[in-house]
């Protein structure tokens, strides 16, 4: 069933923060949006799990989420863009939900010629904690994924060890 309207305007204010977190690399206030044991992953277009050298997109909990990409964002601009989500009420205290997305890395210092762009869909679940609610879970499965030459590069350089970032 649908999520009520109140419960539904919550959880897209939460989503919001969410990318505008990230954007704006306000590690700090992530606890605001999720569980200390919300687990994320990410996943690429083939269905693998996305990496970044020797890392796996798969994090037990949001401070290893914040930890790494507080690092990994700390020399890029990024933009995460979502569209209207579709919340179900599972019970009292459970909506799972699902948003389009798309997002934007671009290394600073490179004159924009490394560059991620992709999107996909989002399939998270939200708790209801004393009262508020908080982001549990959350599996970016993307359906497209565009990386510029140079990226590639950087990428492959950095899987061999030897990072110029």
């Amino acid at each position: 069933m649908p999520a009520p309207l109140a419960i539904a305007e919550i959880i897209t204010e939460k989503k919001a923060k969410y990318g505008r977190y990230i954007d704006t690399k306000q590690w700090d206030k992530f606890g605001e949006v999720a569980l200390p044991d919300a687990e994320l992953s990410f996943i690429g277009p083939d269905g693998s799990i996305l990496k970044a050298g020797n890392t796996s997109f798969i994090f037990p909990s949001s401070a290893a989420f914040t930890k790494f990409f507080s690092t990994f964002f700390a020399k890029a601009q990024t933009l995460h863009m979502f569209g209207p989500g579709d919340l179900q009420l599972q019970g009292p205290d459970e909506v799972r939900a699902v948003w389009a997305m798309e997002d934007q890395i671009i290394l600073n210092n490179t004159a924009g010629l490394v560059e991620i762009r992709g999107g996909g869909y989002y399939h998270e679940t939200w708790k209801r904690v004393n009262g508020d609610w908080f982001l549990k879970s959350l599996r970016l499965e993307r359906t497209y994924q565009k990386t510029s030459l140079l990226a590639k590069i950087f990428v492959g350089l950095d899987r061999l060890g030897l990072s110029i970032v």
